[in-house]
């Protein structure tokens, strides 16, 4: 391999370069959000689409609005993150706040968030009533509810009725009925549930599409990983068990693989329940981040091998 020459640069030299770039970003910010005229404001109220963002004092936010105020500055709406660990929701303003109110600014996530997001693009008026949902509940039918969480995620609102859980939208209405044990919040379309019987998982329109009736369930790469009396196996969006539950241990597909052990030992098996490479290693770890080798432990050794489960070494990679 050819030498490359690496031009050094100073600590200094390096950070000011840093806030040139954020100083770029805070400008094409409010460039985006002047074009859109009077709608110069964009509230996400969803746990997965939102900033990070800390006071200098402790607090760190949630940051699920930015818009531009009359002084033409870029103003943020946020919520406290770490509630319960010494710090309350008042600790931040529930108002649009300048945002250079926050300890160093990160106008590269700003505009990120902003040009995701630009199509929903809204008036003051109309960015005050969902900032108003998200801080103090109004226009949501909390009355009924004995708890209802303060994070929005996917659209939907973890909510808890009678000791059962459930979650309704940003208008109060009950997409999944509180019925259930526990519930954990919704991701890639769905919500894992616990009811008497076991796990399972519902899509945002409440309905049941993995049976609540595993000891435990795992979703990774479009399949869920099961646990049954019987064992570990893999369930895909339809409730079909694509691979039996009845391995000791299973663990999430790379680079196509899965890493199960059986009573025999460890070994890896495809999307279809195929054994690719027989369960007879005493230790193994996966096929990680694309990898195309793998380390197994065999006669108290441990090796490489391919997704054949051909030996390979150094030299063959």
């Amino acid at each position: 391999m050819a030498n490359k020459t690496v031009e050094k640069i100073s600590p200094d030299a390096f950070l000011n370069e840093m806030n040139a770039i954020n100083d770029k970003a805070k400008d094409a910010v409010i460039d985006l959000l002047n074009k859109q005229g009077n709608k110069c404001y964009i509230a996400v109220p969803d746990w997965e689409d939102e900033c990070e963002g800390d006071d200098g004092d402790g607090s760190e936010l949630s940051i699920f609005g930015i818009g531009l105020d009359d002084d033409d500055e870029i103003c943020i709406a946020a919520v406290v993150d770490n509630i319960g660990y010494g710090h309350g929701p008042d600790d931040f303003p529930q108002e649009w706040t300048k945002a250079t109110e926050l300890y160093e600014p990160d106008y590269c996530a700003f505009h990120r968030f902003v040009a995701n997001n630009i199509d929903k693009a809204m008036t003051k008026e109309e960015a005050d009533e969902l900032a108003d949902k998200y801080w103090n509940g109004n226009g949501c039918d909390y009355g009924k509810y004995d708890w209802h969480d303060d994070c929005i995620c996917n659209g939907l609102i973890k909510v808890r009725l009678d000791g059962k859980y459930g979650f309704i939208n940003k208008d109060g209405e009950e997409i999944i009925p509180c019925k259930y044990e526990k519930v954990e919040r919704v991701s890639i379309g769905m919500a894992k549930v616990k009811s008497k019987e076991g796990w399972g998982f519902v899509n945002e329109n409440g309905e049941e599409i993995i049976s609540c009736k595993y000891k435990d369930a795992i979703f990774s790469n479009g399949l869920a990983i099961v646990r049954s009396k019987k064992g570990w196996g893999f369930v895909n969006k339809d409730g079909e068990e694509i691979i039996p539950c009845k391995y000791e241990e299973a663990y999430a597909f790379e680079s196509g693989l899965s890493l199960v052990k059986s009573k025999e030992g460890y070994g890896f098996v495809n999307n279809d329940g195929e054994e690719i490479i027989p369960c007879k290693y005493e230790d193994a770890r996966g096929f990680l981040f694309g990898a195309n080798t793998a380390e197994v432990k065999l006669n108290g050794e441990w090796i490489n091998i391919d997704k054949t489960g051909k030996q390979v070494t150094e030299e063959n990679w």
